[in-house]
């Protein structure tokens, strides 16, 4: 734990990976219950004392991602895979954030930055990362507010 004794930093831990070899070992049971969880237990317990640590887990793993969520609800999670891994965006959002529709920073940069290889890479990037932060805003305000989608 030496990083989580840095009091002005934030560390985040490795809980799930999104890439295929996540199955390799963040899967193997340890008493009972896959080490991922054994990393999110073990996560909360450290927050409790140095209130600075935050959890990796994938996007492309959203039926995990509510199971980490369930034993970490007030955990932040950076949540890389969406986009060109193929995480499920709208998923990501309904099991990742907390209570509050906050708590989780979605990492989507192959789909941002190679957008385009034409002169106009800049341009398209920056609309791209737009789109994306207002699809992501969208998400979470239906999300805190299920209503919004109510058409009857």
């Amino acid at each position: 734990t030496p990083f989580l004794e840095y009091e002005d930093r934030g560390v985040f831990i490795l809980c799930l990976t999104s890439n295929p070899g996540a199955t390799d070992f963040q899967f193997l049971k340890v008493d009972d219950e896959p080490l991922y969880l054994k990393v999110a237990e073990k996560s909360v317990n450290w927050n409790f004392l140095y209130g600075n640590c935050g959890l990796v887990v994938g996007g492309t793993h959203t039926h995990e991602i509510r199971e980490i969520r369930n034993v970490a609800p007030a955990l932040p999670f950076l949540v890389p895979g969406v986009g060109a891994q193929g995480g499920n965006l709208e998923k990501v959002i309904e099991y990742a954030t907390d209570a509050r529709g906050e708590s989780t920073l979605i990492n989507s940069s192959r789909t941002v930055i190679y957008a385009s290889s034409e002169r106009d890479f800049a341009e398209v990037a920056r609309n791209r990362a737009k789109g994306l932060r207002d699809r992501i805003n969208m998400l979470i305000s239906i999300h805190k507010n299920p209503g919004l989608l109510d058409l009857n």
